[in-house]
């Protein structure tokens, strides 16, 4: 007994000069370096690459860029030229500038002249930034930016069809004009504002927020996993769902119809004082509830009617609330 109790005793106490020296060298590193991943530094681009694109010589009717790692930022300016500034940390050899080319009228932008322009062994970061002349952003065909990583913002653009999409980087749109546009978001958040889509409208993310503020849309067709999901604006038609995030929607006026899905996030659906609507509605677990003096059934599923029942509402959750509110 003795023996085992003097082993018991220089184990205790072996282990706690092992922890001891292992708190001793994290402290000195700050964490073993983990303080820094937590903080990532902003890269500092110090190489400049600028390329410019005269519209009157070869006019241009759509834009396509195709980056990886990296901010990408669009923006309108004026005069008649298109300037294109690419931002490395480093300088860069020939082969590893982007690409500048066009077919049809449409000017691509490419991260590379390789022939694999997404090469999976470059880990480099490059910024991008591209300057439309007012007179083209005003009257594109198409535009279109696909990214892998890196934040994606853009302002000002008006496009017969625009599509934006991101893997793990966020997109930040601003007061864009279109007849069918498409946003995908992988594990970004995206945020769009400010726009008026004619047709369809399809935004999607994974596991980031889904935030679209002042937006008018014929048909708005919004999705997310986990993240939250917003609307606030207009729509003839909105399908919005998500597995585990909220869903809420305000909108100016009442839609032709409306469908809010969720298994465990609850639904809001926020509308006007003139609404009249007819709501359908279904839950495991869940409750219907309206800021409207609605008839018909209580419970977890059923139909209620207020007014003149105009408005066709659906909502099904599998544990989340179901609520219509006074906007």
């Amino acid at each position: 007994m003795e023996r085992s109790r003097i082993f018991t005793i220089a184990a205790w106490a072996i282990g706690a000069l092992f922890l001891g020296a292992v708190a001793a060298v994290g402290f000195a590193t700050g964490g073993f370096g983990l303080g820094e991943l937590s903080q990532p530094q902003e890269e500092a681009f110090d190489q400049d690459y600028r390329y410019s694109w005269n519209v009157d010589e070869d006019p241009v009717t759509g834009l396509n860029i195709s980056w990886f790692h990296g901010p990408v930022e669009l923006k309108v300016g004026d005069g008649n030229v298109i300037y294109v500034t690419e931002r490395s940390s480093g300088e860069l050899e020939e082969g590893e500038r982007l690409e500048l080319s066009s077919s049809g009228g449409v000017l691509t932008v490419k991260w590379n002249s390789q022939l694999l322009a997404l090469d999976l062994l470059d880990t480099r970061s490059k910024a991008l930034a591209v300057q439309v002349p007012a007179q083209v952003a005003a009257q594109l065909k198409e535009l279109r930016c696909t990214t892998v990583s890196g934040t994606v913002t853009a302002r000002g653009f008006s496009a017969e069809e625009l599509e934006f999409a991101s893997d793990s980087g966020s997109l930040e749109l601003y007061d864009l004009r279109g007849e069918e546009a498409s946003f995908q978001a992988g594990s970004g958040a995206l945020l769009l504002q400010g726009a008026q889509i004619a047709g369809e409208l399809r935004a999607d993310t994974g596991s980031g927020t889904l935030e679209l503020r002042d937006v008018a849309a014929g048909r708005a067709e919004l999705s997310s996993v986990s993240g939250g999901l917003w609307y606030q604006g207009q729509a003839d038609q909105l399908a919005a769902g998500t597995i585990s995030g909220v869903v809420e929607a305000a909108l100016a006026a009442c839609p032709q119809q409306a469908r809010m899905t969720s298994v465990s996030g609850g639904l809001t659906l926020a509308l006007p004082e003139d609404a009249g609507f007819e709501a359908a509605f279904s839950s495991m677990s869940g409750e219907f509830r309206s800021d409207f003096p609605v008839s018909g059934d209580r419970g977890p599923s059923g139909r209620a009617l207020y007014g003149d029942g105009r408005c066709k509402l659906e909502f099904a959750t599998t544990s989340g609330s179901m609520v219509v509110a006074r906007g």
